[in-house]
């Protein structure tokens, strides 16, 4: 069984679910144990209790059987449907994940590279792919919302750093790869800096053997790496250009890169599967990680292979995939126990795009040592949100069309990959206790990322993420950027440098904001002898950034890493928020706000009606043992300031229906728990209920 409780909400704004007409609103979905099922005659009560607490939809456990859920009235998504192969947490002969890397770290075995299941083992695909064919048709005459391939899947286990997967039928696949990237052999053991006499030699490096290219600047060198001197070393982008070996990753970068083509191909490969059985049901799947080198978590790759995701919001990964996933339906765990932090995060996310949650789990929601079954205090606490965000006025959000400002904030995996090997070099042998949950703290692009995002944000701005492919094929022309961000974007193909390129010399409005060198690298880890973009920028430091338009650039000393943990403190935290702030006046923005305020500002459109959502701009984090985030300071007090519009309108407070004036000032009170929710329109609405006049002019229909 799964360890989270979780509310899944599943949205279908493209048509995938069957069993409504319409789209149905917020889904909320509780993670059902066992022991609901242990007294038969106590389960219809089990379900009273979940109707009373907001619960609208259940869930059935891969092959157990659905009737106890569907039964008792209640529609269910179909968890963990391949549970052998893509997680390794409970089906692997790695029982102790920890033990396993000590003992390892000690013997250095290649044995031990070799993983349980092969993602391109044709054999398990052919079991995975039948498990998904008999459990699909097992339940898709019920309608299932959504199916979940597997909860908390990776190459490795969550996003830990491990060679896997040096098995014979991966590698083979791997060379398979390989001779689509490189026209030769000749041509691959160039880019290489290797010998391979044939393709059945070609082995990728495993990170030991990268990592001792990088301490002794050879080849192929011989013995492990001097870890001494991998930690004394230091890399500086305008001499690393002297040294193209000792930074030349690609024999490394490659298998990394084709480890996540092989899961996000592999994923789709399930969920066409699963299509052809029962092509209306979305499928997806849940406990997801953070961007890492290892894992297979290319966030944009999986973001195109699959209908849905349930992420844990680690380094951005809400953020992320927002942008990615478009209207897919995005979910949340609930976790919280208290109702003024669950409101607070669960109105956050629908304002993001969630559709839903997943709570964790019955045993903590109903007392069932109880007679009568009643909730327990987190049940109790939990359902007034529940029940709100069932209500028209969140509907009205989710129906709406979000509004996002013209700002580009580039992924770059290939980046990622480089800045993982850089950031590692101090750890010495002991690289594979770089877990998941000490990346999400102390990686310095994920901290560059967020503090990059959260300064835009503070401004009131919503930019959006865009991936390498993304750029490759135009979209900063085709959608009118105004600025794009590259954050640690150390890799950059050639494809993406010209798009830039291009990008930067269309319009002399046109900015990018960077930090450290951007394309000092290629896509596959190799250095350049000269920046591609910003040759002005080659010797800049970390702690220095700029921004550059067509005629110029200009820097920033400092290393804006720091802002995001800044922001929250005492004296003047927003220096660089209000650097950007200098540097974007001219930008027509719908919406001003105080950068002292740190609120976030989200924008929707409903037919004519503009709608407005003002929330303190809170830095969530969560991982999978689902802690909270810190509380208290000043993101957990209100806040008073003005927001300047940029033009009159019509203001109507949501929650209240109350008629604020035609006006372009708001003066607010935003509340630490909920957020301030405000119709705009262009000509004065009829008294009564704001919300229903809105849908209806929008063409939707007031719930019965």
């Amino acid at each position: 069984m799964s360890r989270r409780i979780l509310l899944l909400v599943l949205l279908c704004a493209h048509g995938l679910f069957a069993a409504d007409p319409e789209p149905p609103g917020y889904r909320t979905i509780l993670w059902i144990g066992d022991e609901a099922y242990a007294k038969p005659e106590k389960v219809p009560l089990f379900f009273q209790r979940l109707r009373e607490m907001g619960i609208n939809t259940g869930m059935v456990h891969g092959d157990a059987p659905f009737e106890p859920v569907w039964t008792n009235g209640f529609p269910y998504y179909v968890e963990n449907i391949v549970n052998k192969g893509l997680c390794l947490k409970f089906n692997s002969t790695v029982k102790d994940w920890g033990a396993f890397v000590n003992g390892w770290i000690k013997s250095r075995s290649t044995s031990a590279f070799v993983r349980d299941y092969s993602l391109d083992d044709p054999v398990w695909k052919s079991w995975a792919n039948g498990q998904v064919k008999r459990l699909v048709e097992k339940n898709r005459g019920n309608h299932p919302v959504a199916y979940d391939l597997r909860d908390e899947l990776s190459v490795t286990i969550s996003a830990n750093p491990f060679d896997y997967d040096f098995g014979p039928i991966t590698l083979a696949a791997f060379r398979d790869w390989l001779k689509t990237q490189y026209p030769t052999l000749d041509a691959l053991n160039a880019g290489w800096e290797t010998t391979f006499a044939t393709w059945a030699e070609v082995r990728p490096f495993t990170t030991d053997q990268i990592k001792n290219r990088m301490a002794s600047g050879d080849a192929r060198p011989r013995g492990g790496p001097d870890w001494q001197a991998l930690a004394a070393l230091r890399f500086d982008p305008s001499t690393a250009r002297s040294e193209p070996t000792r930074w030349n990753f690609s024999p490394w970068a490659d298998f990394r890169t084709y480890l996540d083509i092989s899961l996000a191909r592999t994923l789709d490969e399930l969920r066409g599967t699963a299509h052809a059985a029962d092509p209306r049901t979305p499928v997806g799947i849940e406990g997801t990680q953070m961007p890492s080198a290892f894992g297979g978590y290319d966030l944009w790759r999986l973001s195109q292979s699959l209908d849905w995701i349930e992420p844990y919001d680690i380094g951005n990964a809400r953020e992320i995939l927002g942008s990615f996933m478009g209207r897919k339906l995005l979910m949340t765990t609930v976790f919280e126990g208290e109702t003024g932090p669950a409101r607070r995060r669960l109105w956050h996310l629908l304002l993001e795009g969630d559709r839903g949650c997943i709570v964790w789990w019955s045993n903590d929601c109903v007392d069932m040592a109880s007679p009568d079954y009643r909730l327990t205090k987190k049940g109790e606490a939990l359902a007034p949100v529940l029940k709100e965000l069932a209500s028209p006025l969140a509907s009205l959000f989710m129906e709406a069309q979000r509004v996002r400002d013209p700002i580009a904030i580039h992924y770059s995996q290939p980046s990622i990959q480089v800045d993982w090997l850089l950031g590692s070099m101090g750890d010495g042998s002991s690289w594979p206790r770089r877990f998941s949950s000490y990346e999400a703290a102390n990686n310095r692009l994920v901290k560059v990322r967020n503090s990059w995002l959260k300064a835009f944000q503070d401004l009131g701005c919503s930019p959006r993420f865009v991936s390498s492919q993304q750029i490759e094929e135009g979209v900063l022309d085709r959608e009118k950027f105004l600025g794009v961000v590259l954050p640690g974007s150390l890799a950059l193909s050639d494809r993406e440098s010209a798009a830039l390129v291009r990008y930067l010399q269309a319009n002399e409005s046109r900015l990018i904001f960077a930090d450290g060198t951007p394309g000092v690298f290629d896509e596959r880890g190799r250095t350049r002898k000269a920046s591609p973009i910003f040759k002005s920028l080659s010797k800049k430091s970390e702690a220095e950034s700029s921004v550059t338009t067509k005629t110029g650039s200009m820097r920033r000393a400092g290393d804006i890493a720091g802002y995001e943990k800044d922001r929250a403190e005492e004296g003047d935290p927003l220096a660089w928020a209000r650097w950007i702030n200098g540097l974007t006046t001219n930008w027509v923005r719908e919406v001003r706000v105080p950068l002292e305020a740190r609120v976030r500002v989200h924008r929707f459109r409903s037919g004519s009606t503009r709608l407005l959502a003002f929330e303190r701009n809170v830095q969530y984090r969560m991982s999978e043992d689902l802690k909270e985030q810190k509380r208290g300071g000043a993101f957990d007090q209100a806040v008073k300031f003005e927001a300047k519009l940029a033009a009159p309108a019509h203001v109507y407070d949501l929650r209240t229906s109350r008629y604020l004036g035609l006006t372009d000032t708001l003066s607010l009170s935003v509340d630490p728990w909920e957020p301030t929710l405000l119709a705009l329109t262009e000509t004065p609405l009829a008294p009564g209920d704001v919300v229903a006049q809105v849908r209806k002019a929008a063409g939707r229909h007031e719930e019965k």
